[in-house]
């Protein structure tokens, strides 16, 4: 896996850099605002979507950690519903950590 990653990351690298998607502008708040909403939605991901799991690893409260969802789909675009925006979100944030 992580020989596909970097295969990937060089090939984007060559194109010059990465295009615009959730997981830039996402960053990209983060960045302005001060905010953890990357590191939120990677915990997500990473407790497979369990909310107690992955605020509890962030050590935030289950409801603020929902409302850091609502917000980071609102200001990235993203569709944490669908397994395909999962994936893709997925593997930016591991391209690009």
């Amino acid at each position: 896996m992580d020989a596909l990653l970097l295969e990937l990351a060089d090939r984007i690298a060559a194109d010059g850099g990465p295009p615009d998607n959730p997981i830039v502008r996402l960053r990209a708040y983060d960045a302005e605002h001060g905010t953890t909403l990357t590191e939120t939605l990677a915990a997500w991901l990473d407790a497979f979507g369990d909310v107690i799991s992955a605020s509890a690893a962030m050590h935030v409260h289950p409801n603020t950690f929902r409302y850091r969802l609502k917000r980071l789909a609102t200001v990235s675009g993203l569709d944490l519903s669908t397994p395909e925006a999962r994936f893709e979100a997925m593997l930016h944030l591991r391209l690009a950590p």
